[in-house]
């Protein structure tokens, strides 16, 4: 019997984690950083001078900061972990863990679907399920303010390969029931633009085409090494003050100004905005992906009816694709069960979307 079911995209530069509720989902993301912690209190509480307040997760004997609280509380031994041999890894079962942790599990069993590069996926398919099932696929996680730890059992890990789910989210509704459409008609490929690779899926008339897997990962091919990276060199440059910057800085400014549109980096009292620098490096990294993959890689998109374009990248690069491949980029908003679904979101969402479909056939 299954007590929860969640889907986690736990990627290089952050997690996108839903849990399935009666009302549809509850979402929860956070950077893909840790450090480690003491979580030891002088006692002076909140006020005009006191403590600053975090919170922190003891798993497997260590203490942790996680996400967010990184940057405000520690710059020494952050740790973040990119390329192939994060997936199944330590590090990886403890982002999805303390993702779960935050959407309020504390016990029972879960059905995981959990996502791999579609490059890698053949080789990283039966790792990940390996690693996640070991010891009966049992967890343990505390959080700050637990009387004690929080204990579940995954009961079943499904892998999908990046892209999948997105496409996922145009066909399928938020309780897992098939929305006929035509959107997956014909030849379609999807742009899934993440912190370190950028996938490409294509599919046939709905169905995923394996002959596109000698082009379907870029490492290094996403926001972090064209984006972030080069933003951070950029502003370190400016003097002393910006020496102890790291990427999660430049990460958290850009990410809330998508939100709030002021890109304004506050450090030892000076105050920079970096849209001009966001933007250029925007557009370098979707001329890139213009070059790289869809010309080079797909033919300049001949033959292709529709690009979907997903994952964090996506905010960045779709205004300019759009330009360039006019009447090919697809709208996402014209499709009811992805009109609300945020591009970063999707894998995840479409994760949740497909384990809720499996569930409702396995009852028929």
């Amino acid at each position: 019997m299954t007590d929860y079911t969640a889907s986690v995209d736990a990627g290089n530069g952050g997690v996108n984690a839903v849990l399935a509720t009666p009302k549809g989902h509850k979402a929860f993301y956070e950077p893909s950083v840790r450090a480690a912690a003491s979580g030891e209190s002088l006692g002076m509480g909140k006020g005009a001078i006191g403590e600053l307040d975090y919170g922190y997760a003891d798993w497997n004997g260590h203490r942790y900061i996680v996400g967010e609280d990184v940057g405000k509380i520690t710059r020494r031994q952050l740790e973040r972990h990119m390329g192939s041999n994060r997936y199944g890894n330590e590090f990886h079962q403890f982002l999805v863990a303390h993702s779960l942790a935050m959407l309020g599990i504390k016990d029972g069993t879960v059905d995981l679907t959990l996502f791999a590069p579609p490059g890698m996926y053949a080789e990283l398919k039966p790792h990940i399920e390996k690693r996640f099932l070991e010891d009966g696929g049992k967890i343990s996680i505390a959080l700050k303010g637990d009387k004690k730890a929080r204990e579940w059992r995954y009961g079943n890990v499904t892998v999908w390969p990046e892209g999948i789910g997105a496409a996922a989210c145009f066909v399928i509704d938020d309780t897992g029931e098939y929305i006929p459409s035509d959107v997956l008609d014909g030849e379609c490929l999807v742009l899934d633009i993440g912190a370190h690779t950028l996938d490409a899926l294509q599919f046939s008339n709905g169905q995923f085409n394996p002959e596109s897997l000698s082009y379907a990962t870029w490492e290094q091919g996403g926001v972090h090494t064209f984006i972030r990276e080069p933003m951070l060199r950029a502003i370190q440059k400016k003097g002393d003050d910006f020496a102890n910057l790291t990427v999660d800085d430049i990460d958290r400014v850009i990410r809330l100004g998508s939100v709030s549109q002021d890109y304004t980096l506050k450090v030892a009292g000076y105050e920079i905005d970096l849209k001009p620098l966001l933007d250029k490096q925007r557009e370098r990294h979707a001329e890139w992906i213009a070059n790289t993959i869809c010309d080079g890689a797909f033919n300049n998109l001949r033959g292709i009816r529709s690009l979907i374009l997903v994952g964090g990248g996506a905010v960045f690069t779709e205004e300019y694709l759009l330009k360039w491949y006019a009447g090919k980029v697809l709208d996402r908003k014209k499709y009811k069960p992805a009109a609300k679904v945020h591009p970063v979101d999707m894998n995840a969402v479409g994760g949740l979307r497909f384990a809720l479909m499996r569930m409702k056939q396995g009852k028929k």
